[in-house]
């Protein structure tokens, strides 16, 4: 068991006294109505998330097959961690393309596309490098000729934000 000084206690109840004031403070400011968004914008985007979800689910797609392609890699590195960062960033940046982690003991590489011509793949590497991806390089790779459709997101987000009150 260890003793604390004065200072010790009376900076602890400083913190606790300034998160009372920045709470009191918050909770005067707060409206949740700013939070709220008109039901029936609310419905269509439901019914309408609802609808690409059951289009997607009986569409006919052929499955999908395999072949020799290109894809543009990112990250070359040995922890997962890493990888499966870059490749949510990446499925976030770019929703409407496959990002891919291929494990090569003891490496994780983290790839991007579906590219049967290397020219395609070269406009993905020009995109990344403006997104700020300065190592992305094409690599030849087993590609999916006809990758099934991306899902649609499942959250709704509010078309408009609340106001920020000082």
């Amino acid at each position: 068991m260890s003793c604390k000084t004065t200072k010790e206690l009376d900076k602890k109840e400083e913190t606790g006294a300034s998160f009372k004031e920045f709470l009191s403070k918050y909770e005067k400011t707060f409206d949740p109505s700013a939070y709220n968004e008109d039901v029936e914008s609310i419905l269509i985007k439901e019914k309408l998330q609802r609808e690409s979800i059951e289009l997607a689910r009986f569409a006919a797609i052929a499955p999908p097959e395999t072949t020799q392609g290109f894809r543009v890699q990112v990250l070359f590195t040995p922890e997962i961690e890493q990888a499966n960062e870059a490749r949510d960033s990446l499925s976030n940046l770019l929703p409407d393309d496959w990002c891919y982690i291929v494990y090569e003991a003891p490496y994780y590489k983290v790839r991007i596309g579906n590219y049967a011509d290397r020219s395609d793949a070269g406009g993905m590497q020009m995109k990344l490098v403006r997104l700020g991806y300065l190592d992305a390089w094409i690599v030849p790779d087993k590609i999916i000729k006809n990758p099934y459709p991306r899902p649609p997101e499942l959250f709704i987000v509010p078309d408009k934000q609340p106001e920020q009150k000082r």
